[in-house]
């Protein structure tokens, strides 16, 4: 793993999430490009960012650039909305939904990465721990993080994992 990331936030359509200053696929494209020559193999990026649109322009650009096996991938994902907590959808599947659409959006069979964006207070955690678990048994990804947290929040998630045999976070952002 290089010992910079790319953070892929600013790449995106303008026009279809929560940011006005992303910068389009072409843009975005030379930057990864360059990122590559200059020795960067490890990217990050979130469903979340514009509407998916970073995540799409990223795998498009590592596919046409990089092999898969010589770069590392992380992508997040967001908490339940309260419409999915409504409607009764479980920790566990927002979780393998979330990974399916970003798997999808960049084209490829699993990531490297997959990171919690941020502690979800309408979810029991066991329902997470066990729902990450689970994609990361299905060899959706690698390996499960966490961002946006606190150290205790962190030291709960990741007693609960052990003491149960799940995954654990290998990595905070």
């Amino acid at each position: 793993v290089s010992r910079i990331c790319l953070g892929c936030m600013g790449f995106g359509d303008a026009g279809n999430g929560q940011h006005s200053w992303t910068i389009d696929e072409a843009h975005s494209r030379g930057i990864i490009r360059r990122s590559l020559e200059l020795g960067v193999n490890f990217f990050d990026t979130a469903i979340a960012y514009q509407s998916g649109t970073s995540e799409q322009y990223l795998g498009r650009a590592l596919k046409d650039f990089a092999r898969r096996d010589d770069v590392v991938v992380a992508t997040k994902f967001l908490p339940r909305t309260q419409a999915e907590v409504e409607a009764g959808i479980s920790g566990q599947k927002h979780i393998e939904q979330m990974l399916d659409k970003s798997l999808i959006n960049l084209g490829m069979d699993h990531v490297d990465l997959y990171i919690c964006h941020m502690w979800d207070y309408q979810t029991p955690l066991y329902d997470i721990m066990e729902g990450l678990d689970r994609v990361v048994k299905a060899g959706k990804t690698r390996c499960i993080g966490i961002s946006n947290c606190f150290a205790w929040q962190l030291a709960k998630a990741n007693a609960l994992a052990e003491r149960e045999g799940f995954a654990r976070f290998v990595s905070v952002q």
